[in-house]
């Protein structure tokens, strides 16, 4: 199982703790990755907490234009499109 695949599944379980240890993780492996950004924003908008979920997401799409979960969670979030899920890879940005 991929990080993004463990972290949807610690973040539906909340637990958030265990997850942010995962992506801190990565990120001290993969500091030019945008995934653990995407993902860190990903748990902050669980924990309710907007602007720092767009930071995150800034931040993974500055490491990466082309990683498209990003931008379809600044997008997401820029229009309160309640209907659309996060992304936590390309397949969820259909």
């Amino acid at each position: 199982m991929n990080l993004e695949e463990k972290c949807r599944t610690l973040l539906r379980l909340d637990k958030f703790d265990e997850c942010k240890r995962l992506i801190e993780e990565e990120m001290a492996r993969t500091p030019d990755s945008p995934i653990p950004q995407n993902l860190l924003g990903i748990l902050e908008e669980r924990r309710f907490e907007k602007e720092k979920a767009i930071r995150h997401y800034r931040a993974s799409y500055s490491l990466d234009p082309t990683y498209t979960p990003a931008l379809w969670n600044l997008q997401r979030l820029g229009t309160s499109d309640v209907t659309k899920k996060c992304a936590y890879t390309e397949k969820d940005c259909k």
